[in-house]
């Protein structure tokens, strides 16, 4: 199971994930992120992982990616590393990163 929370402040998107994230769940999640990315047109967006495990191999954060540069925007994820992603070690690291853009 996974909880998210979805808050836009600051022109930034954060949205946090808690729980496990696997294959059975992870479409229900993305409809989610993906229409409200889309529908508000957002360009910056922060992704907290610091309470999830992530147990297979995702595209959640491939697709918020490239939403993201199609939108001229940037992403983060922060809590913890994940491949191929900008990280910053906190939501106010990320703030801090995103505002000198």
């Amino acid at each position: 199971m996974i909880d998210y929370n979805i808050e836009f402040t600051k022109g930034i998107l954060f949205i946090r994930l808690c729980g496990i994230l696997n294959l059975s769940n992870e479409k229900d999640v993305l409809n989610e992120i993906v229409d409200v990315i889309e529908e508000g047109g957002i360009r910056n967006l922060v992704i907290n992982v610091e309470e999830l495990n992530i147990e297979d191999e995702i595209t959640l954060f491939d697709r918020c990616s490239e939403i993201i540069k199609y939108n001229d925007g940037k992403m983060l994820i922060c809590g913890d590393n994940v491949d191929n992603f900008e990280y910053a070690p906190d939501e106010l690291s990320a703030i801090k990163l995103l505002s000198a853009c």
